[in-house]
């Protein structure tokens, strides 16, 4: 708790402080992003926990615009599971980054809430226990978007070199084109595990990464559906140990399909090819057949708040799991000073 109420006098001195003129500030503002998770996984297959992940993460924020491009952000994240003591998890982690932005540039470095910009990265290259258990991105973030054409480029430190701790990161791709119907999109990791300082233990390093590629049909203006989207593509992982094993290459075919109609989605991804060794992917993946089917409900939705209900079944071999997963964010944002 004394590490959020110095945070809070730290930001509040920056507000006077930016208001008495020490900086040049343009505009300050306040934003409030709340998540509200419950998401129950009755899994019993290899490679995945049987859990339950269930509890609320509130982010405050201030924000000090410098110009029409340039703005400084600060805050923190409260995370906690339900029922969670002190101890089970890492309840506060910063926010503090700078962000540029401009109409095709959106560039970040620092302590950069991760949701917003990495959302859509695919479950094969980025598990989704990432937006539970670790709301930052730690590094630098870059996005250039221009008509039909998006890429993002980031690294995320994920640990830093001690006697005791590897030093650990992930550098990723992820981005799209779109032209009349047709799209394409493209993502992956490269995720690699390096030593500690201590020259004692037998170690080795890690290389290890994952791409997917797909094409696809947008169908959605074609049909009285709200959305309709059909896309096949590839995945290929590579894995390697270091003076243990050489790089081993793994390949699959991935397919997805989507409809939605109002409230209501139906979602269908299926994965066949070799088992995919994945450190920071969705466990699985780690089999050479799998289908997931996600059936979901958006009781209200708006530029604010978002709620969602999704149903999930994963098939593979010999073994039916179901998972669902009730999750609502909030964001508010309000100028509180505009020069």
């Amino acid at each position: 708790m004394k590490h959020l109420l110095r945070l809070i006098v730290f930001l509040i001195s920056m507000l006077f402080s930016v208001g008495n003129g020490y900086l040049k500030a343009q505009e300050i503002g306040v934003k409030l992003d709340f998540f509200g998770y419950a998401d129950n996984r009755e899994y019993g297959t290899t490679y995945t926990e049987d859990k339950t992940i269930f509890g609320s993460l509130i982010s405050p924020q201030l924000y000090f615009k410098l110009s029409d491009n340039h703005a400084l952000y600060g805050g923190v994240h409260y995370n906690k599971d339900f029922g969670s003591r002190q101890q089970d998890k890492r309840a506060f982690n910063p926010i503090a980054y700078y962000n540029y932005t401009s109409t095709n540039i959106d560039f970040a470095i620092g302590f950069i809430p991760r949701y917003e910009r990495l959302k859509n990265v695919p479950r094969v290259v980025l598990a989704d226990t990432f937006m539970y258990d670790r709301p930052n991105l730690e590094g630098m973030f870059f996005k250039y978007r221009k008509e039909g054409f998006e890429q993002r480029v980031f690294i995320d430190w994920l640990s830093k070199q001690t006697f005791t701790d590897r030093e650990r990161f992930m550098a990723g791709i992820a981005g799209s084109y779109h032209q009349g119907l047709f799209y394409v999109e493209h993502a992956g990791i490269l995720y690699h595990n390096a030593l500690t300082s201590n020259d004692d233990l037998d170690e080795h390093v890690q290389d290890n990464g994952v791409i997917t590629a797909n094409v696809g049909l947008d169908l959605s203006d074609k049909t009285t559906l709200d959305s309709l989207t059909i896309d096949a593509g590839a995945v290929v992982g590579f894995d390697r140990i270091r003076t243990k094993y050489d790089m081993q290459v793994t390949k699959g075919f991935i397919s997805k399909q989507h409809l939605g109609y109002k409230k209501f989605g139906l979602t269908n991804t299926l994965y066949l090819g070799q088992a995919q060794n994945l450190p920071n992917g969705d466990p699985f993946y780690r089999r050479d057949k799998y289908d997931r089917v996600d059936l979901s409900w958006a009781p209200f939705t708006s530029k604010a708040i978002e709620a969602k209900l999704v149903v999930s079944f994963h098939f593979s071999k010999d073994q039916i799991d179901n998972q669902q997963a009730f999750t609502l964010r909030y964001n508010f944002g309000q100028s509180l000073w505009h020069k």
